[in-house]
């Protein structure tokens, strides 16, 4: 089978990490494949916070579930949206027509190229809890978000604990074909 098509049919939701460091050549390439995405009109209004700090990771952490909460969601006491992941890319865009569409094809090419390179990965977006506890201004910059830029979505990182899911059913009559 071709790689690209059994590295996006192999790639699954990593929900726990060993404590361990992705090597920064590595993380480089991950983030290079993130940042080669394709976006409308080539804007590339898009920014990346790489975070490996683990006391920021779960002082985010701590401000998501306190904003869930805030919100009235349901959340285990010692939860960890950020699953423990020893490494954490925040992504914020400019918010325009197509950022949504262009942010998920940055996501969705960190996924790959870490699936690809042997890492786990796993997209999170109760991350936006975070503007529920806090100040804006102050989880802006708790997180690098630049000026003009909102957050969007974050993705968890690392080596997985464990072997990898099975694939989960997908559903079935959700393709048409006109010819």
């Amino acid at each position: 089978m071709n790689s690209t098509i059994e590295t996006i049919l192999s790639r699954r939701s990593i929900r726990s990490y060993q404590d361990k460091q992705i090597p920064e050549s590595d993380l480089q390439k991950i983030i290079e494949c993130g940042i080669n995405a394709p976006s409308s009109r080539n804007k590339q209004e898009w920014h990346l916070t790489v975070i490996t700090n683990k006391e920021v990771i779960n002082e985010i952490n701590r401000l998501a579930i306190e904003g869930m909460i805030r919100f009235g969601i349901e959340v285990e006491k010692n939860a960890h949206i950020l699953y423990n992941a020893p490494c954490v890319i925040i992504l914020s865009s400019k918010i325009a027509g197509f950022s949504e569409i262009n942010i998920g094809c940055v996501i969705e090419n960190i996924a790959l190229a870490a699936t690809s390179l042997g890492y786990g990965s796993c997209i999170v977006g109760q991350t936006r809890y975070l503007y529920h506890k806090a100040d804006k201004i102050d989880i802006d910059r708790i997180m690098k978000i630049p000026e003009g830029y909102e957050h969007d979505i974050a993705i968890c990182l690392g080596y997985p604990k464990g072997k990898n899911p099975e694939a989960k059913p997908r559903r079935e009559k959700v393709v048409d074909y006109i010819f």
